[in-house]
């Protein structure tokens, strides 16, 4: 295998470029050190070095202006729409919601050179009449403005020669001609670009024409010759649209991706078993290969526990990503600050009071504090502000006391130099803008800052290994690749993304929808996998929460492929979290089977038989010793509470239908109380903010899915099908008889509904993770109990077991789960598959069956000889 930039470096020293006076432009500055890295070692002689960068930095400094962040952008935009219309109010709150996606709308605009004015007066146009009759004159209003708005924004930007990156594209077009007239001896090469905007083609274009210029693609025929193939969608538009292949050669089409190459689908467990499942794949590489490996993270934020698993022979690491918001403590005891502080009337300030006092930065620096100079630097953050001026004169106080203190790490000191310019800055922004006059209009200005802090670590390209985002990966080669959350929303990135201008215009304008950003996404991934000869992919498989364990659909299309030199090698790792490789086994004391006994009379849930069958360990601290591992200081909404919300809003909203036919007329009056009960859900769980980040993402998720949930049981009804809801969240329970203990045993649960479907009665049980249907296919109910991959099957039967026996006239029932997450497979039944019978109708055979595994099961977990062990790795 020959690298991609080998080959580039090779076939331009052919061409006897004069590559002291070229210009190299890459995808990214990661890609341009790497082949600036090559040059040197290949070259003998002493010479100039030439100017290499990435495609950004290039197209800004032809430009001439000066790249402003978007926080600023933010802050500028405000200021520009306070003054536009006097008559609005204006508040920052309220222009958080939508200035930062306006922004990057308007950057996506101006770097493909549209008219700003005539796509915005569209826009505005279309929301004109989609807002029809309700006369509602502020929102017309703010959609008239845009236009207005936005030219006086650019206008002041440029006066000030600062741009957005899109004005900073836009204005490079225009001074093109400038740049070239001063660069008439440089040669421009471009090297391993995809996915070009309006402006980058034109310029490149431009330049190619100019002092013969050089482009080189990294394409490969398996995409090229299939039309239906995404990651070559952008390149073939430009083999067959550019008037430069008229004249020139097309470089390159390479034949790399069908060669050999052994391709490992791993299934982990969750951030942590991923990040265990690198380690154990880095230990067992041999030197030669550790030096071409890349580990990629598809999700980022997996880092840490990334690092925690290196293992012990791995000393040479290069991190191209940033260093975690979650390690940036600082930043975190500020937001927290300035969220307590607008919180002094409710429930969570004594909890996060204690969060602040407890946060290793306080007790870092109190370790140098006498207890008067400790009260003097806390009163700084929790005495309540009166003013924004005097919120940032006691954060600017704080940070530079905490910035002198000896006791503090390299990376606290960095974060602090950061912040503290932040904060000077923000300080003579918000002195310009006389509408942040409040705390919550200075907390919106500051999160929106400190949410751009980025540290990196310390990065070397020539490190034995390689630890990087997907994006870092462009133009480079590795011949063994590691790629963790193979899943759907993180490889490829999820369908959705907030943009103010809607689908069809953004089609008309020829703007990037979810089509275009899917083929990109798929353009990365498999030119990463098209030299590379071991590849390893890993997804976390466990369903839990909003984003689950769906298996990417990059991972199914190269299933589907099925190249005959790749081989495909299937893994499924089991939930050993543990932090070294031996299983472990903890021996029942005296006190431990006491615990049991109480638990066993008490009742066993079908979610701790779970929880046993899963990992016996987890079970002893989290059910027997109830050590719950739930961390109720997370900044974003947790999967329990999206259940909880999720079945407490289902339930409210359905309370008045028991015991009722349902009809389209009832469920017509719960479609119009969704909102309603997903924000009573909200508050109940003291989830007080779901206005922005995660937590509205999960507010719209909830209700989505619930409006859909009740669309479809208006479908079932209108086929001439009829419901009766009989209970919700029906507590049950059943008493289990096991003549080797010498106490009474109980099963308890509660049934999330029960409804009589076509005079069937039906269980039903809402999950808000993945499910697959075939889990809940099962050839033997004596077998469900010692079967930890078929589990929800196991909780269904319990149920079924409980409502059979505390109705002993009833022959059977059906029982299924409803997904938050799979709404279109509607009811996924638990089915009796086997040789004899086909049935998704539970009878009492089934039960009586499934219960002599059920004790079998009790019988291990009360035996003093059977110790709780964690599952051992496959």
């Amino acid at each position: 295998m020959k690298p991609f930039l080998d080959k580039v470096l090779e076939d331009v020293q052919r061409k006897d470029i004069n590559i002291e006076k070229a210009c190299f432009v890459f995808p990214n500055k990661r890609s341009s050190m790497a082949f600036r890295s090559l040059l040197l070692a290949q070259t003998k002689r002493p010479f100039f070095a030439p100017r290499t960068e990435s495609i950004d930095s290039f197209i800004i400094r032809i430009s001439g202006l000066k790249e402003i962040k978007n926080s600023r952008a933010q802050l500028k935009l405000f200021s520009a729409y306070c003054s536009t219309n006097k008559q609005t109010n204006k508040n920052i709150q309220t222009f958080s919601d939508w200035g930062g996606t306006f922004i990057n709308d308007t950057i996506e605009i101006e770097q493909n050179l549209l008219d700003a004015q005539v796509v915005l007066k569209e826009l505005a146009e279309i929301n004109k009449i989609k807002n029809w009759g309700e006369n509602n004159i502020e929102t017309d209003l703010f959609w008239e403005q845009l236009p207005k708005l936005y030219e006086d924004f650019k206008k002041k930007l440029i006066d000030n020669q600062e741009g957005t990156k899109g004005i900073c594209y836009s204005e490079a077009q225009k001074n093109l001609e400038h740049y070239k007239e001063t660069n008439k001896n440089t040669q421009h090469v471009f090297i391993g670009l995809n996915a070009l905007s309006k402006s980058e083609e034109l310029i490149i274009k431009e330049l190619l024409s100019f002092n013969q210029g050089e482009i080189y693609w990294d394409i490969d025929r398996s995409f090229m010759d299939n039309k239906n193939h995404g990651a070559a969608h952008f390149i073939k538009k430009y083999k067959n649209s550019w008037d430069h292949y008229i004249r020139n050669p097309f470089n390159w089409v390479s034949e790399e991706f069908k060669g050999s190459k052994t391709i490992s689908i791993i299934e982990a467990t969750k951030s942590i078993g991923q990040a265990k499942e690198i380690g154990e794949i880095l230990f067992v590489l041999n030197k030669d290969k550790l030096k071409k490996v890349a580990v990629i993270l598809g999700d980022e934020t997996i880092i840490e526990p990334v690092l925690n698993h290196l293992p012990s022979n791995i000393k040479d690491i290069s991190i191209g990503s940033a260093i975690p918001s979650s390690m940036l403590e600082l930043k975190k005891l500020l937001k927290l600050t300035l969220e307590r502080q607008l919180n002094n009337l409710k429930i969570k300030t004594n909890k996060q009071t204690d969060s602040i006092l407890s946060s290793r930065i306080i007790r870092t620096a109190s370790q140098d504090l006498n207890a008067e100079n400790k009260n003097i630097l806390l009163s700084l953050i929790l005495k309540k502000w009166k003013s924004p001026a005097e919120a940032l004169d006691n954060l600017i106080c704080f940070v530079e006391e905490l910035s002198l203190n000896k006791s503090f790490n390299e990376t606290d000191l960095k974060e602090s130099k950061l912040i503290l310019e932040i904060l000077s800055e923000s300080k003579t922004l918000i002195k310009e803008n006389k509408n942040i006059n409040n705390i919550k209009a200075l907390k919106d200005v500051l999160v929106t800052f400190l949410d751009e802090i980025h540290l990196p670590y310390e990065s070397d390209i020539t490190a034995m290994t390689q630890i990087m985002g997907l994006l870092e990966t462009r133009a480079l080669d590795f011949e063994t690749v590691i790629i963790s959350s193979v899943n759907e929303g993180f490889l490829p990135k999820s369908k959705s993304f907030d943009s103010l201008i809607p689908f069809d215009l953004r089609k008309k304008y020829k703007l990037l929808t979810f089509n275009e950003r899917d083929k990109t996404n798929t353009y990365h991934f498999y030119r990463l996998l098209q030299r590379a000869k071991n590849i390893y992919l890993i997804y976390n498989g466990i369903n839990e929460g909003i984003k689950g364990g769906e298996k990417s659909r990059l991972i199914h299309q190269l299933e589907m492929e099925g190249l005959d030199n790749h081989q495909l090698i299937y893994k499924r790792t089991t939930p050993n979290l543990s932090d070294n490789n031996d299983e472990r086994e903890i021996a029942k004391s005296p006190r431990c089977l006491e615990l049991l006994k109480q638990l066993a009379i008490s009742g066993f849930s079908p979610s701790s038989l779970e929880a046993y069958l899963k990992d016996p360990e987890d079970f002893y601290y989290s059910k027997v010793h109830k050590l719950n591992s739930n961390n109720d200081e997370e900044e974003s909404i947790s999967s329990r509470i999206v259940g909880l919300i999720f079945h407490e809003s289902i339930e409210e909203l359905y309370k008045p239908l028991v015991n009722k036919t349902i009809t389209t007329q009832l469920l017509g009056v719960v479609l119009n109380k969704i909102e309603g009960a997903v924000k009573s859900g909200f508050v109940n769980n003291h989830e007080l903010e779901f206005n922005s980040g995660k937590n509205l993402i999960a507010f719209e998720v909830i209700k989505n899915a619930i409006k859909k949930f009740v669309l479809m049981e208006m479908e079932d009804l209108k086929k001439g099908n009829t419901i009766k809801i009989m209970a919700l969240e029906q507590r049950i329970s059943q008493s289990i008889e096991i003549s080797e203990l010498n106490y009474p045993v109980k099963l308890k649960g509660v049934i999330d509904r029960v409804d009589i479907r076509n005079e069937t009665i039906r269980i039903i049980d809402y999950k808000t993770g993945l499910m697959n249907s075939g889990d809940l296919k099962i050839k033997h109910p004596s077998t469900l109990c010692n079967n930890s991959s078929q589990t929800k099957a196991m909780q269904l039967m319990c149920y079924s077991s409980m409502y059979l026996k505390s109705s002993p006239s009833l022959k059977g029932l059906e029982a299924g789960i409803i997904s938050l997450r799979d709404l279109n497979s509607g009811l996924m039944k638990l089915t009796v598959n086997n040789t004899t019978e086909k049935t998704s109708f539970i009878n009492v055979s089934h039960i009586d069956e499934f219960e002599k595994g059920l004790k079998k099961l009790i019988l291990e977990m009360m035996s003093s000889e059977t110790p709780f062990s964690t599952p051992s790795s496959n």
